[in-house]
């Protein structure tokens, strides 16, 4: 009688043992295939944001008329454009220094730049 609860007691012991390993394997393959998708999905094709702050800078440098005291700010990047903030950088004029006063939109794709996006103060 002893010897048949011994052996009741090893087998069941082996079945929880077995399925248990099943189930650290069916994880470790599920989590390989997400991580290759985060890694595809990383990489763009495009203009960088460090690129699209200076071709906004460009436009500015050329047109000083309507950018003096002002300098760009870091972009951001939404739906494929790239807004530049421009930054006010001397109290000379009607606003504090830092204050943001318009954005320059920079395509990603193409670099072009898609116009200017004012700001209303008031």
């Amino acid at each position: 009688m002893a010897l048949v609860i011994i052996i009741i007691l090893i087998l069941v012991g082996g079945i929880f043992y077995f399925s248990k390993e099943e189930k650290e394997n069916i994880t470790q393959n599920v989590t390989k295939p997400q991580e290759i998708q985060n890694n595809q999905t990383v990489t763009t094709s495009g203009i960088s944001a460090e690129e699209a702050q200076n071709i906004a800078a460009n436009y500015m440098a050329a047109n000083p008329a309507e950018f003096g005291n002002t300098t760009t700010g870091t972009p951001s990047l939404r739906d494929g454009v790239y807004y530049v903030p421009v930054v006010v950088i001397t109290s000379e004029g009607q606003h504090p220094p830092g204050t943001i006063v318009a954005y320059i939109r920079v395509n990603e794709k193409t670099g072009t730049i898609l116009g200017i996006e004012p700001i209303k103060m008031y």
